[in-house]
């Protein structure tokens, strides 16, 4: 079945609220109903439950978990959640509908319109008359002749048969922000509620308890034990004697359960000294001398990795400093090189003009052929010439070149060598720090660890003999276990015969009583079935339990955080659920995170869904939360895979974004925006809307 229709009037923030939902088909079930906190979202949740059930409802409520359905909370509860300004004599009132899906196509629709009535002080009315439901199915309204609180008890009863049991819907209809309330009302009796109806083996429980119901009046039919014969005296004995021993049986049961994994606990600790005492054993043969060595080399290399470290910062400094001018620093320098260098050139030349001179120009000039012909005042001014000539050569100086020096003090080689810790300034990268910081620690841990050797090789006797120690205490507690549990076991195995034997005494006393008329022959047919159903429901209990952990661990590591995977979830007799961990350890669920907690609710509910293929709608109010990021698109994901005909996802805009839920957009049916448009008008439902 699937939610069709929610009308909610004059609740909480609704005046006049409608939801209509469409049919999904396989490929599309999810419902997203966006709304900002305080806007409606929550209220849809809590409509449900009291729509649904009433006051059999209310402890699924925020702020009533812990409050008995008593009239009096009922009545404040149904006060609280008024809308504020309702008219006196206008009801408040929520009508809920369902109708088959897919596979279904034989069922009819359901409809559950209750109504609850006020004074004109706007308090409830007075008596039972305050509150009102009537059940449809296939459009017809179911009647009955009485009204008040037996019609509602009888109405109620009809939808526990046509839908779920009230008890069941918190594990279909729950707020991921309270999930952890599903678990600690899953204790023994919540898991045992929740397996016997989802595995039909409440059948059993309910024709049971009809028998024994049966017997009682029987037996007070023909007289009681006042007038019972010696026999029927006798039976009666028996079969309270048989009553203890199954009560003493299944006590030792669970203690024997109990103190078997104590002693599982305590062989894991043994084991793992035994480990640590093999360690000590290969510690102990290892040579002293080389271990020695063994430091002292890994101290050096620490010092060697240390000191690469320095150098690789040192230089950092001086690229800080320079980060900005490194560039003008260095073609200054560069410039004012090239002035040295055009300097040095033209000093060189100059400083042999004259050799040039009287190379070029010979004196005296009638010693050459060349200048023998030219007048005196001719070759005066031919030296002037070739004398300027010889000092222009390097005039002007170079445009690449200083005008001036700047940074005269640092010349010739020094300044070589500071233009190379320049480049090897600019050079040095992040890489080659963290290449030195990593040598650094890889060298420090592999000191810590030749350390730690040596340590435990000086002080190796101390050490073991305290692992000796604590062996020899785990030894006797377990030999102490075993003792114990050998004890239980042979106990148990003594009740159970003595159970049998007693057995077989009341079907002879039954028998032989069968035998004195047609009541008690009616007697002892109802008393053997009683005992096969007995036996049949002990035989189901750890079948059905153990597919519902099996189902529940699939779907938990789905959502879970991965250092769950290979975990195991368990239900252990009158016990909170707990996780087994890879190691064998157990936690219980009481003591996860809230994330962890919403993991486990989301995958109970479809597990139980996955196994008895109920097709009950799933309605979760702010499944994700402020989870993190890798939570968020596993858990959305999951409940879209999931095999149920309708999700419904009510969330904030904060929560199942946008641009999440593109993620699942191949699943999505439908969406919804509520909006409060003020106390006057209420919340508002938009179809087709989202954030």
């Amino acid at each position: 079945m699937y939610l069709s229709r929610l009308h909610m009037v004059n609740w909480r923030t609704y005046a006049n609220g409608v939801l209509e939902f469409r049919e999904p088909t396989q490929r599309k079930s999810v419902v997203l109903v966006g709304a900002m906190n305080g806007h409606g979202k929550t209220s849809i949740l809590m409509a449900l439950y009291l729509g649904l059930f009433g006051r059999f409802g209310l402890r699924y409520c925020e702020g009533f978990s812990r409050v008995e359905e008593t009239a009096t909370s009922y009545r404040a509860a149904i006060e609280r959640y008024r809308r504020i300004g309702a008219e006196p004599d206008e009801p408040t009132s929520l009508e809920i509908s369902f109708r088959p899906a897919l596979a279904q196509a034989g069922e009819e629709d359901v409809r559950i319109v209750r109504r609850w009535y006020f004074s004109a002080q706007n308090k409830l009315r007075q008596g039972d008359g305050f509150e009102e439901v009537d059940l449809y199915v296939g459009e017809r309204l179911q009647k009955r002749a009485d009204s008040g609180a037996e019609k509602i008890a009888w109405v109620h009863d009809k939808i526990e048969r046509l839908l779920f049991p009230a008890h069941v819907a918190p594990a279909f209809f729950f707020d991921g922000e309270q999930a952890q309330k599903l678990i600690e009302n899953m204790g023994e009796v919540g898991i045992k509620k929740a397996v016997e109806v989802m595995f039909g083996t409440k059948v059993i429980t309910e024709a049971k308890d009809t028998i024994q119901q049966y017997l009682v009046r029987m037996r007070q039919n023909v007289g009681g034990k006042r007038r019972s014969t010696d026999r029927e005296q006798e039976l009666n004995e028996k079969v309270t004697a048989r009553d203890e021993l199954n009560h003493r049986i299944a006590t030792l049961q669970q203690e024997f359960v109990k103190v078997e994994r104590e002693k599982d606990e305590k062989e894991r600790e043994r084991t793992k000294l035994h480990e640590e005492l093999a360690r000590m054993g290969g510690a102990a043969g290892t040579d002293a001398a080389r271990v020695q060595v063994e430091y002292l080399r890994a101290e050096k290399e620490g010092e060697d990795a240390r000191k690469a470290l320095s150098d690789v910062v040192r230089p950092l400094g001086l690229s800080m400093a320079l980060s900005r001018l490194s560039v003008a620093i260095e073609n200054r320098l560069r410039s004012e090189e090239r002035r040295e260098s055009w300097e040095g050139l033209r000093r060189g030349t100059l400083e042999n003009k004259q050799r040039v001179l009287d190379v070029a120009l010979p004196s005296p000039k009638a010693d050459d052929p060349l200048l023998a012909e030219l007048a005196e005042g001719s070759w005066e001014r031919l030296h002037v010439r070739f004398e300027g000539a010889l000092e222009s050569i390097y005039n002007p100086p170079p445009t690449d070149c200083a005008e001036e020096y700047r940074l005269g003090h640092v010349k010739g080689e020094a300044r070589a060598r500071t233009l190379i810790r320049l480049r090897q300034a600019q050079a040095i990268g992040a890489t080659q720090i963290k290449n030195a910081a990593r040598r650094v620690r890889v060298a420090s841990e592999a000191l810590d660890e030749v350390r730690h050797r040596k340590e435990r090789v000086e002080n190796l006797p101390e050490a073991t003999k305290t692992i000796r120690d604590q062996l020899d205490a785990l030894n006797s507690l377990n030999q102490e276990y075993s003792r114990k549990l050998g004890m239980m076991e042979s106990e148990i195995k003594k009740l159970k015969a003595d159970l049998h034997n007693l057995n077989e005494e009341v079907g002879r006393l039954q028998e032989e009583l069968s035998r004195l008329g047609p009541e008690q022959r009616r007697i002892a047919v109802a008393e053997r079935v009683s005992r096969a159903l007995e036996e049949l429901h002990e035989q189901l209990r750890p079948t059905t339990t153990a597919r519902l952990e099996e189902c529940v661990t699939r779907n938990f590591e789905k959502i879970a955080d991965k250092r769950f995977r290979g975990a195991q979830i368990r239900m252990p007799v009158g016990e909170e659920p707990q996780v087994e961990l890879p190691d064998g350890s157990r936690q219980a669920l009481l003591n996860w995170s809230g994330f962890e907690k919403r993991s486990f609710g989301i995958a109970f509910s479809i597990a139980l869904a996955e196994i008895t293929r109920r097709r009950v709608p799933l309605v979760i109010d702010t499944p994700l939360g402020n989870a993190d990021s890798e939570y968020r698109p596993r858990t959305l994901k999951a409940l879209a895979d999931v095999d149920l005909d309708q999700v419904i996802v009510l969330t904030h805009d904060e929560e199942v974004t946008p641009k999440l839920a593109e993620g699942i957009a191949s699943n999505i049916l439908q969406k919804f925006l509520v909006k409060f448009e003020g106390s006057k008008t209420g919340s508002i439902v938009k179809p087709d809307s989202y954030f």
